[in-house]
């Protein structure tokens, strides 16, 4: 150990991070002088992998950065590797002494002390538990938490400075560092991420396609993590299968029943399902964490980074994603929409002009039977959206950036494991069987008949999208009725609103459905058919109802 001053650990970085720093823009200016391509995105990466470190974790992070970063930089940074030597066997130890007071082989019939991966933060090791069962053990290496500590105080004196002499086009570098500065505090402790891990497991226990790890807490501190092993190679050793053109393991695989078609299904299906109904998901879906399993089921690992949707965030995404599904340009707008914030000089209709010029491309043309293909990745398609933000004022909400780059290495997957995959239809299908499922759950709950026919507003989107926004508002109390009456009519009031509400949303309804509103669904599925007829008959009933006490009152 060094008993030198913090100090000039602190000054040896900073000397070390800007001889790089220099080194990369002599590079960039070199090359501009010859009249090449600077090719900045690559520069900034191998800038960050030689710096190291947190410096590493602060370009993934800012990979997510996609509404702000041009795509070219987000594609290298989410290249990223972390290349650190592993650790000696004496090092990991002293962290098990130091967390359970004893050496690994004290707690587990098998430990490997050669690592299977390593990164900055920690490394991790195959072992076996005294039952017999396989585990996976991430070992912290020491003293990153002083290391991560230190770089993080340089990285916020760096955007101290950028604020300080106003250097506009770096400003965008606050929200990654504040975001490396909350992240650290989770991933430095493991026993978080195995929360993590535990919440979406949960969540997934009656999903048979989806497979998350079991947490072994008595084997688990803030240094190390125990969990279940899972066996199958990673999507990202299949791609490279792949481009080595490995006959023999890729027939293997196939002999086994691996579908690349069926396996990208349960992707995305698990990932808008976890989304949509939990609200929590998985927010690091890098091949390296997708496990190809048995019956194209879907292994997962690595829990760092996992993210959350409030109820009204997810239900926006519900209705975005089905505007992409439906291909309807001026749905997509207001949806997408939705979900950003305006500044003072936001060009609405400009965006919306853009929009409508840009959409036919992402699709097939012409639709078959009213259903669109995409012609275009949906990467494709959110990050011309994204452009068209930044070119219009709109900035995107900050909750919805890790769900939206999710998204796209959702799309990154599939689009190399099977091409020509009809994402549109998948998606389409997933926001159909959820609305569907809640549709049933709410049918006899307190409130459900208004909440079920929100429901068939999205579900059903043939009709006009306010409708929708109308009924959700009148349900929070958001919208007030204003009745002109007399002081004699007041002790009737709340049941002449409750007629007037009662009456707005029925006439809606039959207008809804006599201009043809949801035809198809009602065809396509007798359950619907049944239940818009029950609920426009119980509707009626009780309408009727209400006004014979109103007439009886008079």
């Amino acid at each position: 150990m060094t008993s030198r001053h913090p100090a000039f650990d602190y000054l040896q970085r900073s000397v070390q991070i800007l001889r790089i720093v220099v080194r990369q823009l002599s590079r960039a200016a070199i090359r501009r002088l010859r009249g090449q391509p600077t090719l900045g995105h690559e520069l900034l990466r191998e800038g960050l992998e030689g710096i190291g470190g947190c410096y590493v974790k602060l370009g993934q992070i800012m990979s997510l950065q996609i509404d702000t970063l041009p795509r070219e930089y987000c594609d290298a940074l989410l290249s990223l590797l972390d290349r650190v030597p592993t650790s000696s066997n004496a090092e990991i130890t002293s962290v098990f002494v130091d967390e359970f007071g004893c050496p690994p082989h004290a707690l587990y019939a098998e430990f490997d002390f050669t690592a299977i991966g390593s990164a900055s933060i920690g490394q991790v090791h195959k072992g076996r538990l005294r039952d017999g069962t396989k585990v996976a053990i991430k070992v912290q290496r020491p003293g990153v938490r002083r290391t991560f500590h230190r770089d993080i105080l340089l990285m916020k004196s760096f955007v101290w400075l950028i604020f300080l002499f106003r250097i506009r086009s770096l400003y965008f570098m606050r929200d990654p560092v504040r975001e490396l500065a909350s992240w650290t505090r989770d991933e430095l402790d493991y026993r978080r991420e195995a929360s993590h891990c535990d919440m979406v497991r949960a969540n997934a226990i009656d999903n048979p396609h989806e497979r998350i790890p079991v947490v072994f807490w008595d084997l688990t501190k803030s240094r190390v993590l125990t969990m279940e092993f899972l066996e199958g190679p990673s999507v990202m050793e299949y791609l490279r299968l792949v481009d080595l053109n490995a006959t023999a393991a890729l027939a293997e695989l196939a002999n086994a029943g691996f579908d690349p078609y069926i396996f990208c299904s349960n992707v995305i299906t698990n990932f808008l399902r976890d989304a949509f109904r939990f609200g929590v998901f998985h927010a690091d879906l890098h091949p390296a964490n997708l496990l190809i399993l048995p019956n194209n089921v879907v292994g997962y690992v690595d829990f760092g980074i996992v993210a959350k949707l409030t109820p009204e965030a997810r239900h926006k995404q519900i209705e975005l994603t089905l505007a992409y599904s439906k291909g309807d340009p001026d749905e997509i707008f207001r949806q997408f929409l939705n979900i950003c914030m305006l500044t003072p000089g936001a060009d609405l209709d400009g965006m919306r002009r853009r929009i409508a010029e840009m959409a036919p491309a992402w699709y097939e043309q012409p639709a078959v039977h009213g259903k669109v293909r995409f012609r275009v990745t949906i990467t494709v398609a959110m990050m011309d959206l994204l452009a068209v933000c930044r070119n219009y004022g709109v900035l995107v909400d900050r909750e919805m950036i890790k769900y939206i780059r999710s998204t796209v290495l959702v799309d990154g997957v599939v689009s190399r494991l099977a091409p020509g995959f009809d994402l549109a239809k998948v998606l389409r299908n997933v926001v159909e069987d959820y609305l569907f499922e809640q549709s049933k759950r709410k049918v006899f709950s307190s409130g459900g008949t208004i909440a079920l026919l929100a429901d068939l507003a999205i579900w059903m989107k043939t009709g006009p999208s306010s409708m929708l926004r109308a009924l959700e508002r009148y349900e929070r109390r958001q919208i007030n009725l204003k009745m002109k009456t007399g002081v004699e009519r007041i002790e009737h009031e709340p049941l002449r609103m409750r007629a007037v509400a009662g009456i707005a949303v029925w006439a809606l309804t039959i207008v809804f459905l006599a201009l043809g509103g949801g035809s198809a669904a009602i065809h396509n599925s007798p359950f619907w058919g049944f239940i818009i007829g029950t609920f426009v008959s119980l509707w009626t009933l009780w309408l009727l109802y209400l006004l014979h006490r109103i007439a009886r009152r008079t």
